[in-house]
């Protein structure tokens, strides 16, 4: 007989508690949200980078587009500099750049 409740009582024992349980969802929810905000920090910085490396294609361009034309500027405009570059360069958008309108391509 004692041995029944020994065995019942070890039953009893065995599962999680309410509010174990609910630590554990807040613990989740605190990590779901850390990553969801380290997330949208990387997309920023791909964001970042691909302005800042479309921005250098472009400078490079008008560079080589100077040399081949005797040291004439372009139009400053992506079409004129087409056969400088093999990718399409944004205007707008994700990685979209722009002619400064004094010296050089810099990120919108």
């Amino acid at each position: 007989m004692l041995n029944k409740l020994r065995e019942s009582n070890r039953a009893v024992d065995e599962g999680f508690t309410l509010i174990e349980l609910l630590i554990v969802i807040v613990i989740l929810g605190i990590l779901a949200t850390i990553v969801l905000f380290a997330t949208g920090q990387f997309s920023n910085d791909a964001k970042n980078s691909a302005c800042a490396a479309n921005a250098k294609i472009m400078n490079t361009a008008e560079a080589a587009y100077s040399a081949r034309n005797n040291g004439a500027e372009s139009a400053h405009t992506v079409a004129a500099l087409q056969t400088f570059i093999t990718d399409t360069i944004p205007t707008t958008g994700t990685g979209a750049v722009k002619w400064d309108g004094t010296s050089k391509w810099v990120c919108v």
